[in-house]
């Protein structure tokens, strides 16, 4: 297969200082711009979606083509629908968020100049930023300012601060606190699907999800436990590492949802809750009940291995071979999630299946999706098989429903995402590929793939996907991508011993394609 790399549309220049590049990177809900957090200096960078560009090199590769009046008059027709609100931005804010001032021509080789409108640097001086997050507010439009927001958190004893998109002002704080009273800072933070709550989780103290009323600031929030206490058995185990809420059904992606997906780091675990199922305790304080695992530990899912068991007749005996192969499918996929989680994503409500959950593990070679229809050793049809019936309805570890292989052999977050209607899915790779692999859900092939940075480089620890604003086809969109990683301080010996060279390293950057619906695979 011969790669083809799509065309590239802008590339930043000013991710600057050591070790500093780019962590992930992830588009507004309405594709305006896109937001990442930088290593080494904590600052979260905003960088605006270049429509304008965009539009100018289409209507110029049309007149290119002698194209028909009546292709221009479309092309004008496409930018006028979507112009209003880009306008409204450049009018309100043309000191930030101007693409003609962030946007800057490399004559040589073609290729924009892509600077950030505005950074964020909330909180004083910046830890370690390897636990950055941030989570843009859902219902975000940039023609309304009031909910152009997104929130962070970097852990240690930082609240979650919500910040203003148009200004990088600090809009509210929301301050958790740890059985001892002390402010701790969460590790992963998001919002409710429809905006009006926000969860922190990731805390080092305790097996706890803080939740907060979004338009209450503060500390006055709900406690959601895993388990009783934090070192009881029961629930689920390890630091909380990733969340993400099931979407509703019937088209509309901010409607309310209560169901979330959780995953934790080691031991590795993913389950699955409803925060309407919680059971109150303490006044401010509950614990989630019966969550039901994808990937678990619990003593309720768990199932003693039965290689050779006793067989009445020959039907129980074929079910006994088919068990062999069907626990070696499980374990497979058990294993390439329990080094810990590191992204969950669910699939869109438009795609042909919307009970599909996506992961990503640390040092795993593929990104996994799972069926949550079957997480209790149920059929698709909801028929219990024969050996779930003979154990006495135990419930048991699902298998995975397909794998995406990739270069995962670090413990750095790799993220992937998906397409608009599910159908592609969209991930990155470690340093010794460099490269986007483009997959097949349905099928799990793998499409195509380009190589974004030399083999042995940096990681491509991010990808974001949105819609074409003038595409032609349903499937083109726009791909950003955020390329660099932790390197250690290499040296290269020279002819004469006494002289030794630092291995010069790229900066981190970020880099945005043009998606076609269907890449030419040769």
């Amino acid at each position: 297969m011969i790669m083809t790399t799509p065309p590239i549309v802008c590339r930043t220049s000013d991710v600057h200082g050591h070790e500093n590049f780019p962590m992930g990177c992830a588009f507004s809900p309405d594709g305006t711009c896109l937001l990442t957090a930088t290593a080494s200096d904590g600052k979260f960078r905003l960088y605006d979606t270049p429509f304008q560009h965009l539009n100018e090199q289409i209507e110029r590769d049309r007149s290119d083509n002698d194209g028909v009046d009546g292709e221009k008059n479309h092309s004008i027709h496409k930018s006028t629908e979507i112009g209003p609100q880009h306008n409204d931005i450049d009018t309100i804010a043309t000191t930030s968020c101007s693409h003609n001032r962030n946007l800057d021509q490399d004559e040589a080789k073609q290729i924009y100049i892509w600077k950030a409108s505005l950074t964020s640097h909330q909180g004083g001086p910046p830890p370690s930023a390897s636990s950055a997050s941030y989570s843009w507010y859902p219902l975000m439009t940039s023609s309304s300012p009031l909910t152009s927001l997104y929130a962070t958190c970097r852990g240690n004893s930082m609240p979650i601060h919500l910040i203003d998109a148009y200004t990088s002002q600090l809009r509210a704080s929301y301050r958790p606190h740890n059985g001892v009273d002390e402010l701790e800072g969460p590790t992963v933070v998001e919002f409710s699907p429809d905006g009006s709550r926000i969860y922190g989780t990731g805390f080092k103290t305790d097996r706890t999800i803080a939740v907060f009323d979004t338009a209450i600031p503060g500390r006055e929030g709900r406690i959601m436990r895993l388990g009783k206490t934090r070192r009881s058995n029961d629930g689920q185990k390890g630091i909380p590492s990733a969340m993400a809420f099931a979407k509703s059904s019937g088209g509309d992606n901010n409607g309310p949802s209560n169901v979330f997906a959780l995953g934790t780091y080691s031991p590795g675990s993913i389950y699955i809750y409803d925060d309407r199922m919680a059971t109150d305790t303490t006044a401010g304080t509950i614990v989630l009940h019966s969550g039901l695992a994808v990937v678990g530990h619990g003593k309720s899912f768990a199932r003693k291995k039965r290689r050779f068991e006793h067989t009445d007749n020959e039907n129980d005996a074929e079910d006994c071979g088919e068990n062999l192969f069907s626990s070696a499918r499980v374990n497979w996929f058990q294993a390439r999630a329990r080094g810990g989680i590191t992204q969950l994503t669910w699939a869109p409500p438009t795609s042909n299946n919307p009970y599909v959950l996506y992961s990503a593990s640390r040092r795993s070679n593929a990104v996994l999706s799972w069926d949550v229809r079957a997480l209790s050793g149920l059929d698709l049809d909801g028929d219990a098989s024969s050996s779930r019936k003979r154990s006495g309805g135990v419930s048991r570890s699902i298998c995975g429903l397909q794998s995406y292989a990739r270069d995962g052999d670090t413990n750095q977050r790799l993220e992937f995402d998906l397409d608009t209607n599910g159908d592609r899915l969209f991930v990155g790779s470690g340093s010794s590929e460099g490269v986007v692999k483009v997959y097949d859900v349905n099928s799990g092939k793998l499409n195509d793939e380009f190589k974004v940075v030399d083999g042995g480089g940096d990681a491509v620890n991010g990808v974001s996907f949105i819609p074409h604003p003038f595409g032609k086809n349903d499937g083109d969109g726009l791909l950003a991508v955020a390329v660099g990683s932790r390197h250690f301080h290499e040296e290269e010996l020279s002819d004469n011993e006494s002289e030794t060279k630092t291995i010069p390293r790229e900066q981190g950057f970020l880099q945005l394609y043009e998606i076609k619906q269907k890449q030419t695979v040769v």
